[in-house]
């Protein structure tokens, strides 16, 4: 038998053997059987405790089963010199990098001294120096290429770049089917988006800086503004158009997702990942609202997966291309500036762990900060000069905001603290999001399973830096974003918080069934057998997920415990229906309301789903004469509960029309309806 070894990467490398091989698969597959069951009984309060030793055995026996599934290494299995360039190359290699420098900085100076200009030559400088730095860094000297090779990571072949586009072609379709129609919930903040877009880019100028932020006491990059104001202009003002920036972004997430995954934990965890991913339930949502909370995936997934292919390679391009993308980020969701944080902290987690390897990489790190900055441009500087607004908004909503100086106050932090992080832990699969933006728990039952396995496996191999990575976004988040930053008078769990560390939670769902699949490898007449179960079970929970979001998920402010909250969503519950309702008439019928209607009614919600149609808001027909008939155009009349003794002297005036309810997705009745045709 092969004997088991650490190598200097923190992970295992071995062949597996048979005996080895079916302990993973009957062991794992009890390891999530018991995961599962203790996942439903978190859902009886009075069986939390048992089920949580259920979850620390489940992981015990997932690490039983697989302690030894060799992973991919991190660092370059043999040690590289750098390649000597000739003296030109690397002339022109310091002169494409002075070049960057040098543009990068006079971008700063251009929208100092020019902070009027919407992009301007502060925008123009800024793309030429990354253009720059990307082009220095491919030219700068790094280790063989031949070092993926030497890592033994798979090839790729036709038909894996096929399943690839088909599993992204499948997000895209998932996220922008149907836009308009689903969610069929409107959160005000979707609307406000387009608005502030509107007001930004669209309603003449002079137009907003693309370095600065909008909407006032919200303060967003506005960079997002500025696309969806794009997205706006060619496809026009409706609900559809203001979402689907968000939505492309979503879907675009899976692509370097299983790049990432790919590179550690194989194709069949990869596979998996980017299938939990496009189909998940709660990340469709997200990727369907036209919130700006869905990119920072996006950034986060893409640099995580330049930086881990940099460590093997040690080439100063993906490093570069990682800080890119994590300076890129910060235009968007301010969720990302947490990232930096979490890029020092793994840094010097590297010098720590790893110090014989991480001291090779102090040129690559500096390439890393260099991206970063460049990546951030002119909107540092923006920072920089509005004092407080960098971190402004968090630091306002933070429920502990001190280092505990003494053992009471290190009990009051516990007791403050401790309550919201088990809501976010029971929100993994058993407690509805209570940010009003989504009303189900995270993941589905057998996905929340298959998270405790993986987390249990990256905790166990967390010398591995891609399972220290992952475990650091994802804890991270969940402790700021979930637990330190929350709104006033609100209940956790607020997932739009949690939408950073999403490629953390996928990645480790992706972890077990990746490590069943290289343990169910005992044969190779077996093999087919193998594909077919996971195959099947990812279909499996597709199918559920899109089931679950497409057919039976809705809005329901009962799930809500917060009273504010809860009117909050019935009042969005009524703009929506009674928006959508005049939405589906279109523009060829007048819409009066009859009486005075008890709701406040949003007309900015309409105009996303409707243009130029006449909207009475009160119709008094004591006081007031009959509305008149205008040629072409039909009438529309609203009774909301309060006003239902004027139907029937409406139906007297306005004789041959057709009389309606309308119940919102719980089935409540909302208001009466009376529709005369034009």
């Amino acid at each position: 038998m092969n004997e088991v070894t650490n190598s200097p990467n923190g992970v295992l490398t071995t062949g597996l053997q048979q005996p080895q091989s079916v302990r993973g698969v009957w062991l794992g597959a009890l390891a999530f059987a018991v995961s599962l069951a203790a996942t439903e009984l978190l859902r009886l309060q009075h069986l939390r405790v048992w089920a949580v030793l259920m979850l620390l055995g489940a992981s015990f026996l997932g690490i039983l089963a697989w302690w030894n599934i060799p992973w991919s290494r991190a660092f370059p299995a043999h040690r590289g010199d750098y390649q000597q360039l000739q003296v030109g190359k690397r002339r022109s290699a310091l002169a494409l990098l002075a070049g960057a420098v040098l543009l990068a900085a006079f971008s700063h100076v251009a929208f100092l001294s020019a902070p009027h200009e919407t992009f301007g030559a502060a925008g123009w400088l800024w793309l030429a120096g990354i253009a720059l730095v990307i082009a220095a860094a491919a030219k700068w000297p790094g280790t063989e290429h031949n070092c993926s090779a030497a890592n033994d990571l798979p090839a790729w072949r036709l038909w894996e770049v096929a399943l690839v586009a088909a599993i992204a072609v499948t997000a895209v379709v998932l996220r922008v089917w149907n836009l308009r129609e689903v969610p069929f919930n409107i959160y005000p903040d979707e609307v406000m988006t387009g608005s502030v877009a509107e007001r930004a880019y669209l309603s003449g100028p002079p137009h907003a800086l693309v370095f600065s932020t909008l909407w006032s006491d919200i303060e967003l990059p506005a960079l997002w503004f500025a696309l969806v104001a794009g997205v706006l202009k060619l496809g026009g003002i409706s609900l559809g158009a203001v979402r689907l920036p968000a939505a492309l972004f979503g879907a675009a997430t899976v692509l370097p997702f299983y790049g990432f995954v790919r590179a550690v934990w194989g194709r069949a965890a990869a596979f998996a990942g980017a299938i939990a991913m496009a189909f998940s339930a709660a990340n469709v949502h997200y990727s369907r609202m036209a919130l700006n909370n869905i990119t920072t995936p996006f950034f986060w997934a893409l640099c995580f997966f330049f930086i881990m292919r940099g460590l093997r390679n040690r080439r100063p391009a993906d490093w570069t291309l990682g800080g890119l993308a994590a300076g890129l980020s910060e235009h968007f969701y301010y969720g990302t500036r947490l990232l930096p944080f979490i890029l020092l902290a793994f840094v010097a987690y590297l010098f720590v762990a790893h110090w014989r390897e991480a001291r090779r990489y102090l040129q690559h790190i500096a390439w890393l900060v260099l991206g970063y900055l460049i990546g951030f441009g002119p909107l540092l500087s923006y920072f920089l000069t509005h004092h407080g607004l960098y971190y402004g908004r968090g630091a306002s909503l933070m429920t502990w905001n001190r280092l505990p100086a003494s053992w009471n106050d290190l009990q009051q932090m516990w007791n403050t603290l401790w309550p919201i992080m088990s809501e976010n832990l029971l929100g993994i699969s058993t407690q509805s999001a209570q940010d009003i933006m989504y009303y189900a728990p995270l993941l589905l039952p057998a996905e929340a399973a298959l998270l405790v396995l993986g987390v249990a496996l990256l905790i166990w191999r967390w010398r591995h830096p891609a399972a220290f990575l992952v475990l650091l976004s994802g804890i991270g988040v969940l402790f700021v974003g979930g637990t330190l930053v929350l709104y006033p008078n609100s209940s956790p769990p607020m997932l739009a918080h949690w939408t950073p560390a999403f490629p953390a939670f996928y990645a480790a769902i992706a972890i077990p069934i990746g490590a069943w699949a290289a343990s169910a490898r005992v044969a190779p007449q077996q093999r087919w057998i193998r594909i077919g179960v996971v195959a099947a079970g990812l279909l499996v929970l597709g199918y559920a997920n899109i089931r679950f979001y497409f057919f039976n998920y809705h809005a329901d402010p009962d799930n809500l415990k917060n009273d504010r909250y809860k009117r909050s969503q019935t009042l969005y519950d009524i703009q929506t229906v009674q928006s959508r309702y005049i939405g589906a008439l279109g523009n060829a019928y007048r819409v009066i309301v009859v009486g005075k209607s008890p709701y406040p009614y949003d007309p900015e919600i309409t105009r996303y789903l409707v243009q130029g149609q006449e909207y009475v808001p009160t119709y008094d027909p004591q006081t007031q004469s009959a509305p008149a008939r205008v040629a072409g155009k039909g009438l529309t009349f609203l009774f909301f509960p309060g006003n239902e003794q004027y139907e029937h002297s409406i139906r007297e005036q306005y004789p041959g029309g057709t009389p309606g309810e309308v119940r919102n997705q719980m089935g409540r009745h909302l208001f009466h309806t009376y529709v005369v045709a034009p």
